[in-house]
């Protein structure tokens, strides 16, 4: 496979298909977790899946900034032809990655229901939230290495490896999902030791690709470690920024939906948050499809090639749009019924609420891949500008602002708003900013 002679085409579709078939299953965790709770638990357990998404985000933040941060480096130093470079940045990456982990490990532990309340766990829902999550902070750098070694994997050459490793694990933990949950009548204990065990089987068939001969994964004596950890930030940000956004978002609106609503909206919101983490970690598999192709392109100063890959990820992220949106506007009470086990006045809010909220989805996606885009053509700090926009100016500002004006309804258009604005600055730049100069 050579990333700067093989077919385009060939090439962007062979990383396709793994790269959103991962972020499908890897998602799956979620989503299944939130169907399981919800029939259990009802409104009250998917609300307390929504306090915990912010969790997740967190951990899969700090995995792609080192992820995706190292990967991009070590993938432009073997583009160049430089192999003992590449794998003093995955070296780096190593170690940048350990500590962060034992950081946030430590104060997950310590300040476990602390955190949870920030994420907006009132107290009718803290008793599942902390059922459910505790487990989550047991094994938390179980959930960020995952994520965290799929980069470099994908970046090795093994893609197909990657992609096994979570449909196995998806695999384990939906069957966990319903076992534990309903024959064994474990509740949400169940459901998140299913998501463990998923995990764990997904970390061991990664680590497999170390004891094989096509593995260029190699753990070498770094130079400038400091240099290095800089650089990760640098690159690595704009990506994961996005992630850190949903975590940020997250919390906004869980706070805001208890000042302007209660347990039923957050239910409700429970059910959005866990489908909009499948649809944007499907988006952000598009993103991450392009980056070693796009990155060692770059390296290799192919620039027709790269304009070809970002029109071809354009017209992915369009249809993509056009389809996720359509499924919550035609159909948000079987969305809700899939969910949980809802009753009359939930089912009385839920269309309303979803309708609005899906309108999200014809935009998010061009954030999302121009992030990813920027960061593989070195445009660093654009790339983190307008993440920046989407996770946390625009979309904290109309959170904030617009429910002031419209009250409850303020809050489900906030960020379907914020959004639009956003990616239409993202796409305006690319097109009139970044692209024009790969031609000179």
């Amino acid at each position: 496979m050579n990333f700067i002679k093989d077919d385009i085409k060939e090439l962007y579709f062979k990383f396709l298909l793994p790269s959103m078939t991962s972020a499908v299953i890897m998602s799956i965790y979620s989503f299944v977790d939130a169907i399981a709770v919800g029939q259990s638990e009802g409104a009250v357990g998917t609300a307390a899946m929504a306090v915990i998404s912010p969790v997740y985000g967190v951990l899969v933040f700090l995995a792609i900034l080192g992820g995706i941060g190292g990967s991009v480096m070590m993938s432009m130093a073997k583009g160049e032809g430089k192999e003992e470079k590449g794998n003093a940045c995955f070296t780096v990456a190593v170690i940048f990655m350990g500590i962060v982990t034992l950081v946030v490990w430590g104060l997950f532990s310590l300040f476990r229901e602390q955190i949870f309340s920030l994420f907006g766990a009132n107290p009718e829902i803290m008793p599942k939230t902390v059922e459910y999550g505790r487990w989550i902070v047991w094994f938390l750098p179980i959930f960020i290495f995952t994520v965290f070694i799929s980069a470099f994997i994908r970046n090795d050459g093994a893609p197909k490896l990657a992609m096994t490793a979570v449909i196995l694990g998806g695999c384990v933990n939906i069957f966990g999902d319903w076992f534990l949950v309903f024959p064994m009548n474990m509740g949400m204990t169940g459901a998140a030791t299913a998501t463990v065990l998923g995990n764990i089987v997904q970390t061991i068939i990664m680590i497999s690709h170390f004891f094989r001969k096509t593995c260029g994964l190699k753990l070498v004596k770094p130079n400038n470690i400091g240099h290095g950890f800089s650089k990760i930030l640098q690159i690595g940000l704009g990506a994961s920024v996005i992630d850190l956004g949903s975590v940020i978002i997250g919390i906004l609106m869980n706070n805001q939906i208890n000042r302007y609503g209660g347990t039923i909206e957050l239910g409700i919101y429970g059910v959005f948050a866990t489908i909009m983490a499948l649809f944007q970690a499907l988006f952000a598999g598009v993103g991450q499809a392009i980056q070693p192709l796009v990155s060692a392109n770059y390296g290799a100063r192919k620039n027709d090639r790269i304009k070809s890959i970002w029109n071809l990820s354009i017209y992915t992220i369009l249809l993509q749009g056009l389809i996720f949106t359509s499924i919550g506007e035609l159909f948000p009470v079987q969305i809700t019924k899939l969910f949980m086990n809802a009753r009359p006045e939930v089912l009385a809010s839920c269309s309303h609420i979803l309708k609005l909220l899906f309108v999200l989805f014809l935009f998010l996606g061009f954030t999302v891949l121009a992030a990813y885009y920027l960061q593989s053509v070195m445009q660093a700090k654009m790339s983190v500008a307008f993440s920046l926009m989407h996770s946390m100016i625009m979309s904290g500002a109309a959170i904030i602002f617009l429910p002031m004006i419209l009250g409850i309804d303020g809050v489900w258009i906030a960020l379907p708003v914020a959004e639009f604005i956003t990616a239409i600055g993202a796409v305006f730049y690319v097109y009139k900013c970044v692209n024009p100069k790969l031609n000179s």
